[in-house]
């Protein structure tokens, strides 16, 4: 997984919506342990800041 912090807006959607508790809202996403690669904090991200693609 990865997150793009020039894209986010830090709204919170990915944190509320992933099933394992691994994020975390600070000044930035912080991905803790536990991302078992669901991708739905990316279903639900707005600006398209998290993702396993290259371009994130």
């Amino acid at each position: 997984m990865k997150h793009d912090p020039s894209r986010c807006m830090r709204c919170g959607a990915c944190v509320n919506v992933c099933p394992s508790g691994a994020l975390e809202l600070e000044d930035s996403i912080l991905m803790g342990e536990g991302c078992i690669g669901c991708l739905a904090c990316a279903a639900v991200c707005p600006v398209d800041a998290m993702g396993c693609h290259d371009e994130v």
